[in-house]
């Protein structure tokens, strides 16, 4: 989780591609609410969404991604959050060839820079939608932290798949460190990819292994990824971690796990 330049105030949520990081300069850009640099290229509006580009073409191609796809992922995730409504519409989205993937200031917030990449900009700023539900809703998941942070990434993902394979490693690096468990503790930030690698198992193993859907999920919140499936199950989140790993042991190829592209190895046969 990176500070911005609030002093002790916001802190900047962040969806970063591994190895990525967002310097003070990028984020002094974000001062304004429009930054004049990017909103000079306009690109497009939709019903929720103003986009405008960096002014170079691969910024205009992620422009017009995003505006093709925006607005399905919108509706797909107010699905999944229970057609939830929000009120700090519409979102101001900026492609920034520096965002390392995409950021916004607080959960809530709807001023989002995105990556100018066509090919990836719509499931990064899908993620940054689906925190602004999680502040919405209100009942435990904290973009933040590791359960807000995983949500979502595998909501991102599942509505984009092109993105997940980027994020396998983060899974295989948790697995490698020892698997420690990020499901009962919530207390790493956004950027710890180990972590995020552990949530995105685990809400993998709820919606694969346990059949819960994504509104039932969303639904059950949680300060921890342990107390959303204490919320669903009724078990003790100690035992739902505990069966988690032996789920996973049964694909691990000394000390590698067996992912699919998706990320998703579930369900497994225990």
């Amino acid at each position: 989780m990176l500070r911005g330049l609030f002093g002790s105030g916001p802190r900047v949520r962040v969806f970063l591609q591994p190895g990525a990081a967002l310097s003070k300069e990028v984020l002094r850009a974000h001062r304004l609410r429009h930054t004049p640099a990017l909103a000079e290229h306009r690109a497009g509006q939709t019903t929720n969404f103003i986009v405008f580009s960096d002014g170079t073409s691969n910024g205009d191609a992620a422009a017009q991604a995003m505006l093709a796809s925006a607005e399905g992922d919108f509706q797909a995730t107010q699905q999944w959050f229970g057609r939830l409504t929000l009120a700090n519409l519409p979102f101001y989205v900026y492609v920034d060839p520096n965002a390392g993937g995409a950021y916004h200031l607080t959960c809530a917030g709807t001023d989002v820079h995105v990556l100018s990449d066509p090919a990836l900009a719509p499931g990064f700023l899908t993620a940054e939608i689906v925190e602004v539900f999680e502040a919405a809703r209100n009942n435990g998941w904290d973009c933040g932290f590791t359960n807000g942070e995983s949500l979502s990434r595998v909501l991102a993902f599942d509505r984009h798949p092109e993105i997940a394979g980027d994020f396998n490693q983060t899974e295989q690096d948790w697995w490698a460190s020892g698997h420690p468990d990020h499901v009962n503790d919530n207390s790493a930030g956004d950027t710890d990819q180990l972590a995020s690698g552990c949530g995105d198992l685990f809400l993998y193993y709820l919606r694969s292994q346990l059949t819960f859907d994504w509104p039932s999920i969303c639904s059950a919140g949680g300060s921890t990824l342990g107390a959303c499936y204490r919320s669903l199950t009724g078990y003790e989140p100690a035992q739902g971690f505990s069966d988690f790993i032996t789920a996973l042991k049964t694909i691990d190829q000394g000390g590698t796990l067996a992912l699919p592209p998706s990320g998703n190895p579930f369900p497994v046969k225990i």
